[in-house]
């Protein structure tokens, strides 16, 4: 572990990252970046795993070849992810003569590209290396990212007037919807699934409660947030993914063996995942009172930070030292998200005004 530096731009937590910043205000900021991704998307409509500044392609251990043949090198999570929070820096800013400006340069070839990379019995995204880096499969998350993009871009279209477009992303985007609900659901354990393989008609299964298959139904709109078979899943979630010390907080994965301080426990808290689930509980509060366990999680993270303010990606689950790499500007992102997300609901529930940055 640890073998190169972090000095890169992943398109997916630039993409997760820019969206904070959005809510918060850096409009001007964010839309730098998108102007980047523009630079730097393949002409086939698709991110590579990371950049270095200068534009070039980053190192990756993903191998353009797998069994002998040719293979996609890519998280297909991370051009969906820019699409989506396009989208959202869209709706604060309403620039449309920059959306027009990169329409056809990147919305576009990332769309056509996203509705035709597909598999074609189930008709979820064709398999690429989940959000982790590590596994290469049709997963929840990536396939729920792929939805909402598709959606982004069918609403890109429409503003524009492009109506055969809006209808190609919006019909692709509501058959990978029912793809995720009848492939990667399963009804008795009441669990989504990490990924599966489709090799040769036959289906593979990887069953791992995945902290990111909760996060991406909820988060992308695949369930509403009433739905019984969310709240089934988010208590397995909590459940399983809970480290059982006293430090607490919330695994990636059941068995994460990266950087793992305990064999114990799941794996170690790391920052993005509770607060993922903090923002379960916090969209789904009905009063002040059920926002007491979403203060409690964000003096949790707080307290995990440096004096400076930074804060890492991974957390030993008996200290409460930081693991990894840190600054983990993904962390910093949610930590962000989470916080303007709960001063919006203080506003939604009459406790107190919101101050918006936005214009």
């Amino acid at each position: 572990y640890g073998r190169d530096t972090y000095s890169y731009m992943w398109p997916r937590d630039a993409a997760l990252v820019a969206m904070a910043m959005d809510r918060a205000g850096y409009t001007d900021l964010t839309k730098r970046f998108f102007k980047f991704c523009n630079e730097v998307i393949d002409d086939s409509g698709y991110l590579f795993h990371k950049y270095r500044i200068d534009k070039s392609l980053g190192s990756s251990w993903h191998p353009w070849m797998r069994d002998g043949q040719p293979y996609l090198p890519i998280q297909e999570d991370e051009t969906a992810l820019v699409m989506c929070a396009l989208w959202r820096h869209y709706s604060i800013t309403k620039d449309l003569e920059f959306i027009e400006s990169i329409y056809n340069s990147f919305i576009k070839k990332a769309a056509e590209f996203m509705a035709a990379f597909r598999e074609p019995t189930t008709k979820l995204p064709q398999a690429s290396y989940d959000l982790w880096e590590e596994k290469s499969g049709i997963s929840t998350f990536t396939s729920a990212t792929t939805m909402a993009a598709l959606e982004a871009a069918a609403n890109f279209a429409k503003l524009l007037g492009k109506e055969t477009s809006r209808r190609k992303y919006a019909a692709a985007a509501a058959e990978i919807k029912e793809a995720i609900l009848k492939h990667l659901y399963n009804e008795q354990e009441r669990i989504f699934y990490k990924l599966i393989n489709v090799q040769g008609g036959r289906v593979e299964i990887d069953k791992t409660i995945d902290a990111s298959s909760f996060y991406g139904v909820f988060n992308f709109n695949v369930l509403s947030l009433d739905d019984p078979r969310l709240a089934d899943f988010a208590k397995i979630i909590e459940d399983v993914l809970a480290c059982q010390t006293a430090v607490g907080g919330i695994a990636r994965y059941l068995d994460d063996r990266y950087y793992r301080a305990d064999a114990n426990q799941p794996g170690n808290p790391w920052i993005i995942t509770t607060l993922w689930l903090t923002q379960y509980y916090l969209l789904r509060a009905q009063n002040e009172a059920d926002l007491e366990i979403v203060r409690q999680k964000l003096a949790w993270v707080a307290a995990r930070a440096t004096p400076s303010g930074i804060l890492s990606e991974q957390i030993n689950p008996h200290t409460g030292e930081q693991i990894s790499v840190a600054p983990l500007i993904w962390s910093h992102g949610e930590f962000v998200m989470t916080v303007v997300k709960y001063l919006e609901k203080l506003e939604q529930l009459g406790v107190c005004k919101m101050y918006h940055p936005m214009p």
